[in-house]
């Protein structure tokens, strides 16, 4: 049974009458806890703990409850433009959405993004440093982000790095290696290091890894290289965050902070006890900025498998000037797509092969099939990871030579095709 239930005032109070977003301390099965009250039904009490785990219990079941204040929503800001002055190293700091700058939704229980830098002066240990040009674009999750969007992210950097020393920009981990993809084949050339920060926990939860990664990546922005990157926890605990090189990163769990490997290598930066490590083979900042950004978005990404039929693959490759197959093993379709493959080079559009396996590439002179395929006219794309392969078509199509485009795609433009792979990067 519910007992001694009082407010922050020490009133009593009744459980029907707590409002949703209320903090209050409880005890359950004999533990003491804190958390917010997120819904109640039939006689259940969903409540997010400060651990950011949801814990639906019924009502009978807990007691001692002590509300502690009502948790404001969190509202967008109106400043979406705005110099945060604090040190001398100025960073131009782009906010887009994703995790790193969601809240809890104390009304749903749901993330959803924000657009509130306020957090930064409270949580961001090395913030004193930095100088920030702050641009919030609408927030968005990072599965709603488009084409157009990297164009709108990539013309905003450009227009910042002509004032300050580095960017970061703030995405959602879900489509963020899509996104550095883009705006590493976009810049040509970068006067200031381009760094992708995000998190796998919100803000306001205080397991989130969301403030060493924003403390790293300012650090890194702020530093002597001329590439775009992700700046991620390198492990699960909160002493490293990895730079993994833009076109070549992949996230590789839905949910832990160490989510992002660099596929085939290791990571071109390193942040660690207050420190910034880059790689030797990292580009070298530019005297300007040079940006091509226009994108061709008529490109199919097709993952072979046994059920794919010829039908499902002509409808799918309609109309694309471009079509990267994610082949299997080292570069491999059924004989039943080879018709419509034939179609579609003859009618002077592209096929491109890579590879399902995450490492490794693809060798189309072993095995007959592949063979048959390179006859076809199918070009391959070594160990060039598939979305990273689909992006740069969309790019060199829609800004070099249409007799140029299998030479250019061979060509290594970003660090997107690996000389020397590794399985594993070193921890």
């Amino acid at each position: 049974m519910v007992t001694a239930n009082y407010n922050e005032k020490g009133e009593h109070f009744h459980l029907n009458k707590l409002e949703t977003g209320t903090l209050m301390d409880f005890t359950y099965k004999g533990a003491k806890m804190k958390g917010v009250l997120v819904s109640r039904s039939e006689g259940n009490l969903n409540i997010k703990l400060l651990s950011g785990y949801n814990l639906l219990v019924p009502v009978n079941s807990i007691s001692d409850i002590k509300a502690v204040e009502t948790i404001a929503q969190h509202e967008g800001t109106e400043e979406k433009n705005l110099i945060l002055e604090q040190g001398p190293k100025k960073v131009a700091f782009i906010g887009t959405g994703g995790t790193i700058a969601s809240r809890v939704d104390y009304i749903t229980g749901a993330v959803k993004p924000v657009l509130n830098p306020g957090f930064l002066r409270e949580s961001v240990s090395n913030l004193s440093k930095f100088t920030l040009d702050i641009s919030l674009l609408e927030a968005v999750l990072s599965e709603n982000i488009t084409p157009e969007d990297w164009i709108l992210f990539a013309r905003t950097v450009k227009d910042k790095l002509s004032k300050n020393q580095g960017a970061v920009i703030l995405h959602g981990t879900d489509t963020m290696s899509y996104t550095a993809s883009a705006l590493s084949f976009m810049f040509q050339s970068l006067s200031g290091p381009l760094v992708l920060i995000g998190s796998q926990r919100s803000s306001d939860r205080p397991s989130s890894d969301a403030f060493l990664n924003l403390e790293a990546g300012l650090e890194f922005a702020s530093s002597n290289f001329g590439e775009v990157g992700i700046a991620m926890h390198q492990n699960t605990s909160d002493n490293a965050v990895a730079l993994h090189r833009g076109v070549r990163a992949r996230k590789m769990h839905s949910s832990r902070r160490d989510a992002f490997r660099t596929i085939g290598g290791h990571p071109m930066g390193k942040y660690e006890n207050g420190s910034v490590t880059i790689s030797p083979d990292a580009r070298a900042l530019s005297d300007e900025t040079v940006l091509l950004d226009k994108l061709e978005t008529s490109v199919a990404l097709v993952y072979f498998h046994p059920g794919l039929t010829a039908d499902d693959f002509a409808a799918i490759t309609e109309r694309k000037r471009a079509t990267v197959i994610m082949g299997t093993g080292l570069g491999h379709t059924g004989t039943r797509l080879y018709s419509v493959i034939k179609g579609i080079v003859e009618r002077g559009d592209h096929v491109l092969m890579t590879t399902q396996c995450l490492f490794g590439g693809v060798n189309m002179n072993v095995y007959s099939t592949g063979r048959e395929l390179l006859k076809l006219g199918v070009t391959p794309l070594s160990n060039m990871l598939p979305e990273v392969a689909m992006i740069k078509a969309m790019h060199v199509l829609a800004n070099y030579p249409e007799e140029e485009f299998s030479k250019i795609m061979h060509s290594n433009l970003r660090g997107e095709i690996v000389d020397r792979e590794f399985l594993w990067e070193a921890k």
